[in-house]
């Protein structure tokens, strides 16, 4: 099968293409690690519209959300350098785990939606650990009865599992859970005002990679349903949305980048085709926050969990990270590219990656903190599958009920399961949607 390589897939070498594509497009790397450098235009233009939406809406101080939100606050502060307009950033430490025990109800009241919309098959063990109260297990197995081993075990169904409805029933449980719950909102209160310096704003804006926007919906019911708080209403700046979660009037949600919201934005086929790239490109140098302490002078602190991915990060994934802060920070000096010219260089990316992009891609992980706490690996198939598993594989596809089959990476896995004509054809028709 013969595609025609549609315009993304020739600007590299195209001597008519505008000098500002030419420019952003990937150059032939003088090193391992001078890899996806067109991600440098996509954020430079993502900072660019975020803060515009700021300066439009006279917001005084924005809170990134860790951990994409120490790279991003590093390179939005950059770019407030260059534009003569500052904006007070902060770098709020938080994760879906550490906020969502103090943003849940009483426990007769609660139901755990936010959990259980996204992750049904669990253990105890796992259900603790994404409430916070993984400290509690010694105790909470011998109030069950049940060994440690029992706490493991998954169900595929945990919230209809007779040992959850056993766990619910359980008056020490219901103590331990109301007593952590109210402890841990008031000292997410003073961690939150020792951050902004007791100067928090009565609409808390917070920026962060996106997709669903499940913390800002936990800081919304955390600060905004508690009658002492001085926080009316969360609005939330995001990469990309692909949901609403709970959004409302007073918890507002903006894909700047990509999103669903009143259906889909220009491009956005392209923006959404590996989000994961962006997770993983866009990591920080520390673990994810776990809980909050006070501090013996009365401010408070995140802790956190173990940092399962340093070594990984700091072998592979740093140096790539510099890579395109380098190119972000010279493309700063020339003007802002339009979201057209981006999507022609992130298509780029996504759906013509080089040998040596695929390979780095392959080579990485990403660990989930919440809900199932495993490791996510992109590692590519070690053989090529013959031709009868390959039409079987794209007949599953096409019938609409493999879509979960594509991955991460729907074009990667197109062409590890299919071959390389069809995820080009794949490539094409996502990048002619608008």
């Amino acid at each position: 099968m013969i595609v025609n390589q549609p315009e993304y897939m020739q600007v590299k070498n195209s001597p008519s293409a505008p000098s500002e594509i030419r420019d952003i497009g990937l150059k032939e790397p003088s090193d391992s690690f001078e890899l996806f450098g067109e991600l440098a235009s996509t954020l430079l233009y993502w900072v660019s519209e975020l803060h515009r939406k700021l300066i439009e809406n006279n917001v005084k101080q924005v809170f990134f959300l860790s951990r994409e939100g120490q790279p991003l606050k590093k390179m939005f502060d950059s770019y407030c350098a260059h534009s003569g307009q500052l904006i007070q950033s902060r770098y709020l430490e938080v994760s879906r785990r550490a906020t969502l025990l103090p943003s849940l109800k009483s426990l007769e009241k609660e139901k755990f939606t936010t959990l259980f919309r996204q992750y049904r098959c669990m253990s105890l063990f796992e259900f603790l650990s994404s409430i916070g109260l993984e400290a509690f297990r010694t105790e909470l197995v011998a109030l069950l009865e049940i060994s440690v081993e029992e706490s493991e075990q998954r169900f595929d169904d945990f919230p209809e599992s007779p040992l959850f409805h056993k766990l619910l029933k359980s008056s020490d449980f219901k103590k331990i859970f109301d007593e952590q719950r109210t402890l841990r909102r008031s000292v997410f209160w003073r961690y939150l005002s020792s951050l902004a310096e007791d100067d928090v704003p009565e609409e808390l804006v917070v920026v962060d990679v996106g997709w669903k926007g499940t913390i800002q919906d936990n800081l919304f019911t955390l600060l905004c349903n508690e009658p002492t708080s001085t926080v009316k209403k969360v609005t939330g700046y995001y990469i990309g949305l692909v949901a609403e979660g709970a959004a409302g009037p007073m918890n507002a949600k903006h894909g700047l980048l990509f999103s669903t919201n009143n259906g889909r934005s220009p491009r956005y086929h392209v923006f959404n085709e590996n989000r994961a790239l962006f997770e993983i490109i866009l990591a920080a140098d520390h673990g994810s926050a776990a809980s909050y302490a006070i501090e013996s002078d009365g401010t408070a602190k995140a802790i956190h969990d173990e940092f399962h991915e340093k070594e990984m990060l700091e072998n592979l994934v740093f140096p790539v990270q510099r890579h395109i802060f380098k190119r972000f920070d010279l493309m700063l000096c020339a003007p802002t590219p339009t979201l057209n010219q981006v999507a022609k260089a992130h298509a780029r990316l996504v759906f013509q990656p080089t040998r040596c992009e695929i390979d780095w891609f392959s080579s990485v992980f990403h660990v989930e903190n919440f809900g199932v706490f495993e490791r996510s690996f992109f590692m590519s198939t070690s053989s090529r599958p013959s031709i009868l598993a390959r039409a079987k594989f794209l007949f599953t596809v096409l019938r609409r009920n493999g879509r979960g089959l594509l991955g991460f990476w729907p074009w990667k896995k197109l062409d590890e399961r299919v071959g390389r004509p069809i995820a080009n054809l794949y490539g094409l028709i996502r990048y002619l949607q608008k």
